[in-house]
Formats: structure tokens, C-alpha cells, sequence
């Protein structure tokens, strides 16, 4: 097999193989320009060239892990450039590799060329567009054996002397089953017993013609075994007729594999086999068992599958695995959005604060697909390009979700990002998707896996995007996270074409994502439940306090009576700084949180900080009020009068036992006969008010006067309002006139 790495730049006229140029060996698979000294394929997929007699493999950019070489700085693979891989049996391999890493290596490819193979092969299934190149060529026969060095020609072998052979199995079945289940009178009189009933002899036990050990069935067990195991492993279609008993999958992987029991077995039989037709079924399986045996293969036609802008067969394939049919089941307009974008991957999940059952409570989630070359530092280097217009993408999502209820058509198919009462905001969960292949550095047995299928953070891979400090539940506050996930992986995921298994890791990455994006949250932001007071006008106090709560608080569902309040956090300055917020910002929002936390403890019951998590946890408190609006109480008219120290009777108000007062200024601001309450202002110190039995108008000193009799005395308690509008200190003087505009209120 010859290896080619997509999008990596080749010398043409280096030679490879056999005295073959790069030029001589692709010059009838692909289009070669003539003049080019060096050259990058844009393609992934398998092919065969004639000129040099070998399968050709492009492999995705993606194994291209970010080592580069010493020499010349060229990327590399395995630490080796990809012009030295080209051949991977060359001489010059070897000497580079050790025999057992080359080994591995080799073995690395093999499985990596079947699923990326199988990969392309599911997506022509689906998709008919430009991006896929499909051929037939002929080849030689000369009946020689010849050398193959992958999993994935042995498996096209198989796959087509099965589909070539129909008839031939059928025979063979026949044959052996004829006569299969009749009974041998002779034996069965002799050697059983019979039970007369109802004067007829009964054999229980009757003795079928069984024959000898048939050596054409088991080595079509074996066989039929192997096309199962590869339609269990690896999702290759086999048409399987013959109803044998066969190897189970997970045998064959544990013994006829892994302890070489396969070729030992076969080995063992082969002297049974004289027609061309067995021995060939005996080489493919033995082929199977051992990569490395020489096998005839007599080539009719090779598939010539390629694709040419792999990129978009990596989107669909994580479309596929993540978005699932929710992405089809979404309006077109969140996906194909007005401006022209369109959106990569997204459907509808739980929350990031709490989860619920209401289609109405769960939010959107946003995601875009990069598949690149990683860097030197093992990432996915992110341009300014794509981080603004995935921020855009949730911008207009956003926008389209507050049409769709400002226009009255929220029927409850679609989340409610905005909450009504605080005005918060759902946060949107909005990421990048990398592709990686597990090296060396990710450590261990997980190297260079396809079994890894846990999702990676790219380690400081958060983005902020916000117009204000200290503001989560803000429309503008956006929130980047990038992960990766393990190519190899996923490429055996989709190519697998299991819809259960699809399933089973979709649900666990979408958990994953809600898990690794409430962990983000948490460094930054200190959360707590609010419940409100019982006898407390909590509604009114977010009506009042909105400039201070604005994108602080958020009611998860809507009929919860708690809110969810988001600080930000000041211990953790670090995570701060990586997304380049200044220290001073930090100090001065810590401060403002205190002061709001103060104000809060007045109406609302604050509970202690928590982490998010799969599940919200509320802390019961008693006497819990209600976050409805109350309903409006009785407007009581105050009158407010300066008792002065100096003034004969100020005692009495001191003391709460004035009957009578007399206001030398008359108020011309309100109508005075409809006054029920007067409200003294002694220096600060009263906590009352008085009932107002009379009003009417007298004179002191010759001047025009108001006189009002006093009964009973009420306590500011009952006055709430009242009690945080007070703002007098002792001595100081307030006009009559200020203090009617500013106690004409609601008690």
C-alpha cells in the first residue's frame, strides 16, 4: 500500500517505488498538473494504480499531529515526513522504525484505511454530489501471488468472491444437508428402545444418517464467521444465505484472532482442498487471520472511491453524530439564516442551569465542525473569522426566538430564551468541534485508538464575547467553547453505520457538552437561589431594581418561585485573564455584588453558593412568598408636617400623644381635604403616622393655617414602603411641599 497524506505539499519527482516517480505512480488515478515541481492532492479516499501495481491510500490531514521535522520543518507523521511513508515496506521505513513500532504503525493504517474507506462509503450513500470520484479499472491477472499488505483489500476480497459465489455456496449447502434429517430405520430398531401405545411402536430416540466431519462446512463456517464478524465490527454488508451455526463475533476476535488459533486451525485442513474455488476461500480466510500472507488475488475491478473536499464529509459525519434528526426537524430559518450563514450543527437540549421536561424550558445548542492539521502545540489554531461569525450564528438565533414570541407564535415547540420577568436571557451553549488523532502525548493505551471516545477540551479553548462586566443572563453575553473529539473514533462511528451506537454516544456527548460548559461556568460565575419573602413585594423590587439585577438574574422555568442569581467570581482572577478582563473591573464588579447582596437579604431569602450541575437543588426555606405581582393596595394620601423642637407641643409627637397640629404653611399641591394620614417629621426620630379625624382651615397669627385633629397612632410598620423612603437625619429641615411629592405614596 502506498500512503499519501491529503493537502501535504510532494516532491513529483521524487522516486517512491520500483523507480517510480510521484508523478509516474498517480499520473492515471488523479489529475497531475505538468509543470508543478511540487504538488498538494486535495483528496481522501482508496484507489489502485496500475503503474505501480499497489493500492493507494490518501489519508485524512487530521493524522498530521503537529511534530515537525528537524530538518526542514516539514510536518510530519509517526515523526517522519510524509514523503518518506509513501512506501511503507521501503527499506528506508524500516531503518527509521522499529520492527514492532513499525508494526504497530502498520497496523494503525490498515484499520484507519478500512473506516475511512467505509466512511466514504456511507456518505455516497446519502449524498449524490460533486465531491466523490467513483471509477472501475481493469487489471492484470497472471494468477501470481502477490502481496497485500491491508485489512482493507483482504476484506474487499472477501466481499467479492461472496458476492461472486452465491451459486456456489448454495451447492455446497445442499450437499451437505441432503439427507441430513432422515431417519436410519436399521439403527434406530436396533440400537433404541420403542414404547407401544395403542399397539403401534413409539422411538424417541431416532438415529438420523449423520455423516462424517464434511471439511467444506467448516471452512465455510470460518468463512462465514469472518463476513460476520466484519459486518458486526465494522459495518460492511454481507449477503449471508446459509444458515450455519456460526463463530460468534467476540470468539473469533478472542481466539481465532488475537491467539492466532485462525491460521492454525486452517492450517490443519488444508490438505482437505482440491478445487480452485475452496482454496481461494482458504487463502482469503487466512489472509484475514494473517495480513502478512501472500494471497492470489485475481482482480476483476477495483473500487476507485475518492473525495475531494473531505472538510464537508467531516461536517456531515458530526452532523450525523451530534445533531442527529433534530437539526432536520428545526425551522429552516435557525439553520439557513437570513444573512446567508449557515449553521454547522444545533439542536434542542437541557439547559445549562436546569433541566426540565417543557420543550419551551430547554435552550439551543450551537456548534461548528473544524477540521484542520493541528498545530505544533497539539490545538486547532481558531481565526478571528470563525469565533465571530459562530457568535453571529447565536445573535440571529437569538433575535429569530424573540420574533417568533413578540409575533405571538410561541406555541410551546420552541424554547423561550428570554425570561418575562427579569428580562434574562437563557444562556446559549456555543462550541467548536476539532478532529484529533490520540498520539503519544495523550499518554498510554490510548494511543492512536479507535475505541477513545471521550470528548477532549482544547486546553483555554474559551471565548467571552459580552457589552457588559458581571452580566450572564445578558442577550450579548456569549460564551465560546472548544473541544475535540478523537477522529479515528468518530471515522468508525459513522462508517460503522450503527444507529443504536450512534445513539448511545450521541446522548453521552451532548451530556458532555452541557457538563464541560456548566464546569466553564463555574470558574467564572458564583450562583445562587433567591426565594422570595412572604409579605414582600419581590416583583415590585425587580421592577425598581432592574438597572442592578439586569443580566444577573434568570427564572429557569416559569413557573418556579426561586430565580437564579450569577456573580462573578473573584477568586478565580485567572480564568478572568484569560479572557482579558481587567483586575480593576474585577474589584470594583466584587464590590457592586456585595452591595447587592445586601439589598437582596431585604426581600429575598439568599442561599449559599452552589455549583451547577446535572441537576439544581433548591434549599426549602420558610414563609416563602411569591414572585407574582401583587395586587394593588389601597393608595393612602400622607401629609407631611415639620414639628420643630422648638415648638410647644413637640414633646407630644415625640411621645405619640398628639391630638392636634397646626401647619402655618398650606399646602397647594394636593387637595387637603382628602387627607387621611399626616405623617410628622420631628427630627428624624418618629416611626409612625397618625389617622386624621378633621381637616379644615383656621389662622395663627392673623395668617391663614391648617388645622388637623389626630386620633390614633400607627406604626411605620405597617407602612413598608415608608420605612426604606425616610432618609431625614436629626435637625435637618425638609418643606412641606418636598415631603407631600415624596410620601403621596402607596402604603
Amino acid at each position: 500500500m502506498l500512503l499519501f497524506i491529503e493537502g501535504y505539499p510532494y516532491n513529483l519527482h521524487e522516486t517512491v517505488k520500483d523507480g517510480l516517480t510521484v508523478r509516474e505512480v498517480l499520473k492515471d488515478v488523479v489529475s497531475v498538473p505538468e509543470k508543478e515541481y511540487r504538488y498538494a492532492f486535495e483528496y481522501v479516499g482508496y484507489c489502485y494504480s496500475k503503474a505501480a501495481k499497489d493500492v493507494i491510500f490518501f489519508l485524512p490531514k487530521v493524522v498530521l499531529t503537529g511534530e515537525q521535522n528537524e530538518e526542514n520543518g516539514d510536518d510530519t507523521i509517526f515523526g517522519a515526513s510524509p514523503q518518506e511513508i509513501i512506501d511503507f515496506e521501503s527499506d528506508k521505513i524500516k531503518s527509521k522504525f522499529t520492527e514492532e513500532g513499525c508494526k504497530e504503525y502498520k497496523e494503525f493504517l490498515s484499520t484507519l484505511s478500512i473506516w475511512v474507506y467505509r466512511t466514504i462509503s456511507v456518505y455516497k450513500q446519502t449524498h449524490n454530489d460533486n465531491i466523490l470520484e467513483s471509477k472501475e479499472y481493469q487489471t492484470e491477472s497472471r494468477g501470481r501471488k502477490q502481496k497485500h499488505n491491508t485489512l482493507l483489500d483482504v476484506i474487499i476480497a472477501l466481499r467479492d468472491f461472496n458476492r461472486d459465489n452465491q451459486d456456489y455456496f448454495t451447492f455446497i449447502a445442499k450437499n451437505v444437508h441432503s439427507g441430513y434429517n432422515k431417519i436410519n430405520w436399521n439403527k434406530t430398531i436396533a440400537a433404541s428402545h420403542a414404547f407401544i401405545q395403542n399397539d403401534t411402536p413409539v422411538y424417541i430416540e431416532p438415529v438420523n444418517r449423520k455423516k462424517l466431519v464434511n471439511f467444506d462446512e467448516e471452512l465455510l463456517v470460518i468463512y462465514f464467521s469472518i463476513l460476520n464478524y466484519i459486518r458486526e465490527a465494522h459495518g460492511f454488508s454481507f449477503e449471508i444465505n446459509i444458515h450455519y451455526q456460526l463463530i460468534s463475533p467476540d470468539k473469533l476476535r478472542r481466539s481465532y484472532i488475537k491467539k492466532n488459533l485462525g491460521c492454525k486451525r486452517l492450517k490443519q485442513i488444508k490438505y482437505k482442498y482440491f478445487s480452485d474455488k475452496a482454496l481461494r476461500i482458504w487463502d482469503l480466510c487466512y489472509a484475514f487471520f494473517d495480513r502478512e500472507y501472500k494471497i492470489a488475488m485475481n482482480r476483476q475491478s477495483e473500487d476507485f472511491l475518492l473525495a475531494k473536499d473531505f472538510d464537508h464529509i467531516f461536517e456531515v459525519m458530526i452532523d450525523t453524530l451530534i445533531s442527529g434528526n433534530d437539526k432536520q426537524n428545526l425551522p429552516k430559518e435557525l439553520t439557513e439564516q437570513k444573512d446567508g450563514k449557515l449553521v454547522d450543527h444545533m439542536f434542542i437540549g437541557q439547559g445549562l442551569i436546569e433541566q426540565s421536561d417543557l420543550r419551551s424550558e430547554l435552550t439551543y445548542y450551537i456548534g461548528d465542525s473544524k477540521y484542520y492539521k493541528r498545530s505544533k502545540n497539539d490545538r486547532t489554531q481558531l481565526g478571528d473569522k470563525s469565533i465571530y461569525k459562530q457568535y453571529t450564528y447565536a445573535k440571529n438565533v437569538i433575535q429569530w426566538n424573540m420574533n417568533l414570541f413578540l409575533d405571538g407564535d410561541g406555541n410551546g415547540e420552541q424554547p423561550q430564551l428570554r425570561d418575562a420577568l427579569t428580562e434574562g436571557y437563557n444562556p446559549i451553549p456555543n462550541f467548536f468541534i476539532s478532529a484529533r488523532i490520540p498520539d503519544k502525548q495523550s499518554g498510554g493505551s490510548k494511543f492512536l485508538s479507535f475505541d477513545d471516545r471521550e470528548l477532549k477540551t482544547q486546553g483555554g479553548g474559551v471565548q467571552l464575547n459580552r457589552q457588559f462586566e458581571n452580566r450572564l443572563f445578558d442577550r450579548d453575553t456569549l460564551l465560546l467553547c472548544h473541544y475535540d473529539v478523537n477522529f479515528l473514533y468518530i471515522v468508525s462511528l459513522y462508517g460503522r453505520n450503527n444507529k443504536s451506537a450512534q445513539n448511545t454516544w450521541r446522548e453521552y456527548v451532548r451530556k458532555e457538552f452541557r457538563s464541560r460548559i456548566q464546569g466553564t461556568l463555574n470558574q467564572l460565575y458564583t450562583f445562587r437561589t433567591i426565594q422570595p419573602r412572604e409579605g414582600m413585594d419581590c416583583h415590585q423590587f425587580i421592577q425598581d431594581n432592574f438597572q442592578r439585577l439586569n443580566g444577573k438574574l434568570y427564572r429557569p422555568k416559569t413557573d418556579s418561585n426561586y430565580l437564579i442569581l450569577a456573580l462573578m467570581k473573584d477568586e478565580e482572577a485567572d480564568m478572568w485573564k484569560t479572557l482579558r478582563v481587567k483586575p480593576e473591573v474585577i474589584r470594583n464588579e466584587v464590590e457592586k455584588n456585595n452591595e447587592l447582596l445586601d439589598s437582596l437579604q431585604t426581600h429575598f431569602y439568599v442561599s449559599n453558593p452552589f455549583m451547577l450541575d446535572a441537576e439544581l437543588h433548591v434549599e426549602v426555606a420558610e414563609n416563602v412568598g411569591t414572585l407574582n405581582k401583587l395586587p394593588k393596595p389601597e393608595t393612602k394620601d400622607i401629609l407631611t408636617g415639620l414639628v420643630r423642637k422648638t415648638d410647644t407641643d413637640y414633646a407630644d409627637f415625640y411621645n405619640h400623644t398628639a391630638k392636634n397640629y397646626t401647619m402655618e404653611r398650606v399646602p397647594t399641591s394636593i387637595n387637603v381635604m382628602d387627607i387621611k394620614y399626616f405623617l410628622p417629621m420631628v427630627g428624624g426620630d418618629i416611626d409612625g403616622y397618625y389617622k386624621v379625624e378633621k381637616v379644615y382651615f383656621g389662622s395663627k397669627d392673623s395668617k391663614p393655617c391648617l388645622k388637623l385633629n389626630l386620633s390614633s397612632f400607627i406604626s411605620l410598620g405597617d407602612a413598608r414602603v415608608l420605612i426604606y423612603r425616610i432618609k431625614m437625619q436629626p435637625g435637618e429641615l425638609i418643606s412641606n411641599d418636598i415631603m407631600v411629592k415624596l410620601y403621596k405614596q402607596k402604603i
